[in-house]
């Protein structure tokens, strides 16, 4: 076969065109030994389809789209722009980006390592995963790993190969492992522990009991069930106060279908308003507790710190839908306020839904112009107000820092009197906690016997036990030397209310201190059998 040669001039060049109206220009080669060459650049422009092997010696510059439909060799492939791996399924795509200097896997598309693909890098769109089905462990190996946020700004965990493993909250060592055990900064909330305990050393203070709150849980309450007058009257260490009109107060049980029941209450405390109080200007009516000032001065807390924190937390229903308010007053010092708004959505929305069990958390700040003696006193005042008059209120209090304590601010205005003039409308409260933090952990469930041995400090009351006493060696009375199961918190109001004598001869209480008091025969003329009494109490509430 005879070869066919075309040659341009040295300044020219040949060109083989196709006519406008021929389509494409076909070159029928063999399939080997055929070769286009050059000595410069080969240009050509437009769609060139190869049929068969396409050798290329040199460098190819390809300036436009490169589609490659099967099997691409190359000892050396450098590709100066982006490139896009096409999925078998839409949007499946993986881009090189080069402007972005990123290898770019659309959301679903997977870099997959192992012969079965067993370990997969992916996002599903809405989270990231690194996934490893095989038989073996995913290790993720480094000197010290850390685990942080976006910005890494802050440190969750840090993992040492050598030394203690970290846990932290908001950057802060929460966790730490080391070669004797672990360290816990903070408290420790556990459903159980195994063991008797008898292992553990360099213990200061007791493993629970981090509730501020005395009968929190409604579950003490040695005056009774109910009650039409305000003060402490029913639940141990909560009192009601109001300005007029009648409220009874009260212990109920908590139905099994009630939301606190299912976290282990079993009563709460109501407020009833019986005879609708009315919204007057002075009117309010209210429930109460007073926490002594020396268990918040030790409690951990530093009170003068705007970063110590101390949080409160309680379970609340009310019948009438409205926005409620609570308070703390402390005692020392310079008084200080700061209110808090009871409604839905914690606390943060307009009403609290009627009839509805909410909980409530509220995290309190240090501040420095507050005072607290380390004494038997009041430290603070907690009030939940079911309604407060406008002769109370004042809009310009914050609810979100300390006031200044005037008479006429507790909280901001009450956006509602509805609650006040509704006959029999209740407010009801369980579960309150205060705790150092600012976090609200799970409700501290103290057995019984050691929540009634606290309210014993501040209300004791004994009953169908009888008390015999004793000839006095002087006077000729008749005396008995009467000790409280606990020291109250300082000198009790003794009251002996049911006593049985002979001859005329009442008894009276005497000599009381915070352990005990003398009953004593007040007339040494008495005749008769010895005397004796069967309920008392002492009171020695805040």
């Amino acid at each position: 076969m005879s070869k066919i040669r075309l040659s341009g001039s040295n300044s020219g060049y040949v060109e083989i065109a196709a006519a406008a109206d021929a389509g494409n220009l076909t070159f029928n080669m063999p399939t080997t030994g055929t070769a286009l060459f050059g000595n410069g650049n080969n240009v050509i422009s437009g769609i060139t389809t190869f049929n068969a092997a396409l050798d290329i010696n040199s460098s190819v510059d390809v300036s436009g789209n490169l589609v490659v439909g099967s099997l691409l060799t190359a000892s050396a492939l450098q590709i100066n722009g982006d490139v896009t791996f096409d999925g078998a399924t839409a949007g499946y795509d993986v881009v090189w980006d080069r402007s972005d200097n990123a290898l770019e896997f659309a959301a679903n598309a997977k870099a997959t390592f192992g012969n079965s693909q067993d370990m997969q890098l992916y996002h599903d769109g809405n989270h990231g995963y690194i996934a490893d089905a095989g038989q073996g462990n995913l290790r993720l190996r480094s000197g010290t790993l850390e685990i942080q946020n976006l910005a890494g700004s802050k440190t969750s965990a840090v993992f040492s190969s050598g030394g203690g493993q970290t846990l932290n909250f908001n950057d802060s060592a929460k966790f730490v492992t080391t070669n004797t055990g672990v360290v816990v900064t903070g408290i420790c909330t556990a459903t159980s522990f195994s063991g008797d305990g008898s292992n553990l050393t360099g213990l200061s203070t007791p493993l629970s009991f981090r509730n501020l709150i005395i009968n929190g849980a409604m579950r003490v309450a040695q005056r009774g069930a109910s009650s039409n007058s305000a003060g402490y009257q029913t639940v141990d260490r909560f009192l009601t106060q109001i300005q007029s009109g009648t409220l009874t107060q009260s212990q109920q049980d908590l139905s099994t279908s009630d939301t606190p029941y299912t976290l282990g209450f079993r009563k709460y405390m109501r407020i009833l308003n019986q005879s609708g109080i009315g919204a007057a200007t002075n009117q309010y009516a209210q429930i109460d507790h007073k926490v002594e000032a020396q268990d918040l001065a030790n409690s951990g807390w530093n009170f003068t710190s705007n970063t110590s924190k101390i949080t409160l937390s309680f379970w609340v229903r009310a019948s009438v839908t409205a926005k409620y308010f609570g308070w703390l007053i402390t005692n020392d010092g310079t008084q200080r306020n700061h209110p808090f708004v009871i409604s839905d959505s914690n606390g943060s929305g307009t009403n609290l839904t009627a009839n509805t069990w909410t909980k409530i958390t509220k995290t309190f700040t240090g501040f420095s112009g507050i005072t607290i003696n380390n004494d038997n006193g009041i430290g603070w005042q907690i009030t939940f107000a079911a309604y407060y008059g406008t002769d109370w209120t004042n809009n310009s209090v914050s609810t979100t820092s300390w006031n200044t304590f005037t008479s006429g601010g507790y909280s901001p205005d009450f956006p509602s009197t509805t609650w006040a003039t509704t006959t029999n409308a209740t407010f009801d409260i369980t579960g309150v906690q205060l705790e150092v933090g600012d976090q609200a952990t799970t409700f501290e469930h103290r057995s019984f016997n050691d929540e009634f041995l606290r309210c014993a400090r501040y209300f004791y009351k004994q009953s169908g036990v009888s008390v015999e006493m004793l000839l006095s060696r002087t006077g000729g009375r008749r005396v008995a030397n009467v000790y409280f199961p606990v020291p109250m918190r300082a000198t009790p109001n003794v009251s002996i209310i049911t006593a049985f004598f002979d001859g005329g001869a009442s008894i009276s209480a005497s000599s009381a201190s915070i352990h005990h008091f003398k009953a004593i025969q007040n007339s040494s003329s008495a005749s008769g059998a010895a005397p004796n009494f069967s309920e008392w109490s002492a009171n020695s509430e805040l």
